[in-house]
This record gives structure tokens, sequence and C-alpha cells, in this order.
């Protein structure tokens, strides 16, 4: 089968495509025949370096959406056929792999492979830090920073789906667009606009109780400024600084909860609760997928600059 591998960590560059032997199946297995593999942030540190790997060749990515060509005899949730997507399951840059049918979830039959892989990591984060972590609820105010990144867009819908009033952040005016249209009821532009004054002013001084934050080390003293009494900051990323000091007297003032959130270590239970309820409502066409762009496997260096570089919004996206 094709793959994307890499054999040393390194830039974009060091990603190559091969030929791989095809998986085979456990009793307890399904396997899946890939049309679409997700590229995230994560993607880039293990590549890079950032984050170790245990060996090489190493086959990149998370996320998968595709077909089932085979079942195990153990197998009783899935068939031959079934369109699925899935997160967290190593490996996804290839023509084929294995998975345990608790790790996959339906692919609704509107959405393409594409659509389907672009979904998986962006919206098990959001709903996962939203709504395990943060236990955001019905009419509380949440600030979403990034919100035409795809966790940003994936959480805009989800907060908005639930009844929560939503405040997101964004870049330039095609950005706050992609905001809007998810479903946030204010758009700051934070080129522009001064986000702490802007919360204070939607909120009437009172702060949101919920801020989900994809780059804590830039923000975190405004956070804690932003933040209302009691409130909860979700810490999904902190890409520049990863030990950022901790203003703890404002945080203790306050009564802040400041909490982290990996999807890789969230227990399964949870993941298999989130997975199926975002499927469900993909179902009932109440979410969209944000897709920035597309390449090919053999393209996949384009698609790890992309990321690193931020060049589009919403996810990116490598198929076989």
């Amino acid at each position: 089968m094709k793959a994307v591998v890499y054999n040393q960590q390194g830039s974009p560059n060091v990603l190559e495509v091969v030929e791989l032997e095809k998986p085979t199946i456990k009793d307890n297995e399904i396997l899946i025949e890939i049309g679409a593999s997700g590229v995230n942030p994560v993607d880039t540190y293990f590549r890079s370096g950032i984050r170790p790997v245990d060996s090489f060749p190493q086959v990149p990515h998370f996320d998968l959406a595709g077909t089932i060509v085979e079942k195990g005899t153990a197998v009783t949730k899935w068939n031959v056929g079934d369109r699925v997507w899935a997160s967290s399951i190593k490996g996804t840059a290839a023509q084929f792999i294995t998975a345990k049918e608790d790790q996959v979830f339906p692919l609704p039959s509107h959405l393409s492979f594409v659509e389907g892989a672009a979904l998986a990591m962006a919206f098990m984060t959001a709903h996962l830090a939203l709504f395990h972590r943060a236990q955001l609820k019905k009419d509380e105010k949440v600030l979403i920073f990034g919100g035409a990144g795809a966790v940003g867009h994936a959480a805009i819908q989800l907060a908005s789906s639930i009844g929560a009033y939503t405040i997101a952040t964004a870049g330039n005016a095609e950005k706050a667009e992609l905001a809007k249209a998810a479903g946030a009821n204010e758009v700051i532009l934070y080129n522009e606009e001064n986000v702490a004054t802007k919360v204070k002013e939607f909120t009437k001084g009172a702060g949101v109780n919920v801020i989900l934050d994809v780059s804590l080390s830039d923000n975190i003293e405004k956070d804690l400024q932003m933040i209302a009494n009691g409130g909860r900051i979700l810490a999904v990323g902190s890409p520049k600084n990863n030990t950022p000091e901790l203003p703890w007297r404002l945080l203790n003032f306050k009564n802040v909860s400041l909490l982290g959130i990996l999807l890789f270590t969230v227990p399964m239970q949870y993941q298999i609760e989130a997975g199926n309820e975002i499927s469900r409502l993909f179902v009932e066409k109440k979410l969209s997928a944000l897709v920035g762009k597309t390449y090919r496997f053999e393209e996949a260096a384009k698609a790890h600059e992309a990321v690193e570089t931020r060049k589009f919004n919403g996810s990116v996206v490598i198929t076989p």
C-alpha cells in the first residue's frame, strides 16, 4: 500500500511516499481504506522533533475518514462498506489502517471523506474541551480564540448548539465572516480592537464564564482579566512557550480554574461519547466542517508547511 513516512525528524522535506505492507486485522479489528487523512499542528510537532517518536519509519497523522473493507469475527458494530471517521488513530497517512470498532464513528452520507478527516481532531478537541472539561452550559458566555481556525470554528458551532453566548476573535474581516457564519454572537478583530476591552463591553463588565485559548502563553494575562469570577480557562495549546508563567495571585483572587486538554490522553469513554454526539449533530446538519486545503499524499510536505505557516483557514487534509 502507499503511505507517507519519515525516516528522521526535521523539516517537511523529510516526508516521502513509499510502499508498505498492507496491515492485517485481528478478530476484534476492522480494516479501513482511507479516503482522507487530516493534518494537524501536533503532526508537525512529531515530524519536526518537538515531540519524540518511538521508531522509524514513522507514518504521520491521527485523523481519518474512509470505508471499512474488512472486519474481524468478533466485530459486531460495523459492516463492510460502512463509512467512518476517527481521530487519535496513529499513522493515518496510508491507504489502509486497522482500528478497534469503538475507535471510529459513522460518517454521515452527505459528508465527503475530506470533510470527515477535516472535522475529526478539531471537533473532538473542541467538544471535549467545552463539555467534558469546562462543563459549558446554556446561556453561559464563552470566548473562543481563533474563530476561523479548525478548533475555534468547531468550538463556535458546538457552543452555539447548546445556546451559549459566543464571542470569538479573528485576525481580519474574512476570518470574522467565517466566525460569524459558524454562529458567533460577537467577533473581535484582535489586530484592530482591544480584546479585553471588547469582552468587558459585551459582558457588561462581568467577564466570560469560559475561555478556550489556543495559545496560552500569549494570552494568559488578559485571559485572567477577562474571565468571570469562578470561570474556567481551557488551555488547548501553548505553541510558542510550553512553560508560561502563571499569574497565580489573579487566578486565585478570581477563583479561576485553569484546565488542560489533550485529546490523546482523554479516557476513551469520554472520546466515544463525544464522537457519537458529534456524528449525531452532523447527521442533523447542525455542524459543518471547515476545509482549508486538500493535497495529495505526494504533496504531504506542502500540507505540513501550510499547517505550520497557518496558510489557510480551517483544516488541511491529504488524500491517497
